[in-house]
């Protein structure tokens, strides 16, 4: 061995020996405060360099530049969610203090938690705009000390995440060297079996918020997002076919990375590796913040933004959901189409926050390109043509253009009156969104996640050949044919929206600045629907 090796070696057991007499001891870990290390902090070393955070053909992978553009790390300053907080709070100001404790309890994790401990009650906009930890939004150091103990049960749900003050990083790699870590911000890396877990991220995306009755009282909760719960009751929560949450929105690679670049030295790699992209649906909001960087005060280019948003769109376009068109038949002087649409994902589609919204796109055209038939056309604000006043229901025959198969979770009152208030949205009147593949009526945690409207008697809603859990839809189009002149060219699009323009109207209702700002960069931003699968069929009588 080398005198320099002997040296390494030296300063290697040294330091394991002083991490594991510190470890055995938690409280000197906790005298340390805040609870917290922001982004920037772990950036120092989670980022790639020549020999670290790149994997075997030079692809950058680093944790920070990855995660820094996506709607995780912006949740505080995604301008939509400001909007929409203030609106509430201005529809029910006496309860404006629960509805920003309740908001933020997931969108400023770091910053409550912090508040909290410090010896807070609750927390509020204000507090946060003043906290540093706050505008890290979901960051690492947060996720990162997510204690497992009461995973999976009720209690965890709706932003109860346990977080103790001990110090601990927990990863998913039971062979660590501490040092750097300990050395930079006061952490000891350790093992965690919780951090690969679903409950891990169900404990903020299974949100339960509360609702008023007539007097504006708070008079019970309402599951108003619930992909964990749909996960559990689908085929990938079982052993023969399991995939996390992580597997689909953090893509792993299964060889080894330097997760690193401190100390230079240090060569170590790590098997597998899950890229920090997070990546979900949102493409209008990531759109609007790559636009308006700027006045949001985000410190991202716009570069980074467009990997985030490309990542978006092929996750939308490749992996989220299906259309097929299975039978063209002529009957008479109608011609029947059958149009299939299935979900690929381990929960609903569309999924999470209500105002996200999934439509079938008919059109039939005949020999001279004429349109014959169109249902779920779309204006160039991004609005569906031919609605009714209210919303639309759940269909199993589409006989008119004026009928539009639309995907979608309608939020009703206490009294069943249609809402787009959430403190008010006590029931689903209408919740036919896709259910993943495998999910039953009286699978797990179902009746939090039930199908509600038409779409619970269709016999060809989430049912193929008698049997429940299809996680797809048939659709029989009857289109009128008379006069045309053949071939006719059908075409059947599948168009998603995480954010439906009547939602966003019923929003701009309300004078507040954060709806104003988000009104005008609503105004500047482009709000079309993403194609999600499409297909073309010729028929000829």
């Amino acid at each position: 061995m080398s005198i320099v090796e002997d040296i390494v070696a030296r300063y290697i057991f040294l330091f394991c020996v002083i991490s594991l007499l510190l470890s055995a001891n938690s409280s000197v870990f906790a005298a340390f405060s805040p609870v917290f290390a922001t982004s920037e902090e772990c950036a120092f070393c989670h980022t790639s360099s020549a020999t670290a955070l790149i994997d075997s053909e030079g692809n950058d992978l680093s944790i920070a530049d990855d995660w820094s553009s996506t709607m995780m790390a912006n949740s505080f300053r995604d301008p939509l969610f400001r909007a929409k907080v203030e609106s509430e709070m201005s529809r029910n100001p006496h309860l404006a203090d629960v509805i920003e404790d309740k908001c933020l309890t997931c969108h400023t994790p770091m910053g409550r938690t912090q508040a909290i401990r410090d010896g807070g009650e609750s927390y509020s906009l204000s507090a946060a705009e003043n906290s540093e930890l706050a505008w890290d939004g979901v960051s690492c150091t947060l996720c990162h000390q997510i204690q497992g103990d009461n995973f999976g049960s009720k209690q965890s749900f709706s932003g109860n995440y346990l977080i103790n003050n001990d110090r601990k990083i927990f990863g998913p790699y039971k062979q660590v060297f501490p040092n750097p870590m300990i050395n930079h911000v006061n952490y000891l890396p350790v093992y965690g079996e919780q951090i690969d877990r679903p409950e891990l991220c169900a404990t903020c995306h299974t949100l339960f918020t509360p609702y008023i009755d007539g007097d504006g009282k708070i008079a019970g909760k309402f599951p108003e997002q619930t992909p964990f719960l749909e996960w559990l009751n689908s085929t990938y929560s079982s052993s023969e076919n399991y995939q996390s949450c992580q597997d689909c929105h953090m893509p792993r690679i299964d060889e080894p990375v330097k997760i690193t670049n401190r100390p230079p030295w240090y060569q170590v790699r790590q098997t597998p590796f899950w890229k920090h992209h997070f990546i979900g649906g949102n493409k209008f909001v990531l759109t609007i913040m790559r636009d308006q960087r700027k006045p949001l005060g985000i410190m991202v280019s716009e570069a980074q933004f467009e990997r985030t948003i490309k990542r978006t769109e092929e996750r939308l376009g490749q992996e989220t959901a299906g259309i097929s068109i299975s039978r063209l038949e002529q009957r008479g002087n109608r011609l029947m189409v059958d149009v299939g649409v299935y979900n690929k994902t381990g929960h609903k589609f569309p999924t999470g926050f209500p105002s996200r919204r999934a439509w079938i796109h008919l059109s039939v055209a005949d020999a001279q390109g004429r349109v014959i038939f169109e249902s779920g056309s779309y204006t160039s604000q991004g609005e569906i043509i031919g609605l009714n006043d209210s919303y639309e229901p759940h269909y199993n025959l589409v006989d008119s253009a004026e009928q539009i198969q639309i995907y979608e979770s309608i939020l009703g009152d206490i009294s069943g009156t249609q809402t787009y208030t959430l403190l008010q949205a006590a029931t689903y009147l209408k919740d036919n969104r896709l259910p993943p593949k495998g999910y039953l009526k009286s699978g797990p945690m179902a009746e939090f996640t039930t199908i509600q409207g038409d779409a619970a008697t269709d016999n060809n809603f989430n049912v193929s050949d008698n049997l429940e859990g299809s996680g797809a839809d048939l659709v029989t189009y009857a289109i009128l044919t008379d006069g045309v002149r053949y071939p006719l060219t059908v075409k059947a699009e599948l168009l998603y929206q995480s954010s439906n323009r009547r939602f966003l109207e019923n929003l701009f209702t309300d004078d507040t600045p954060a709806v104003s700002q988000f009104k005008q960069m609503y105004h500047d931003s482009d709000n079309l629907p993403v194609v999600v699968d499409s297909t073309v069929l010729d028929w000829n009588k």
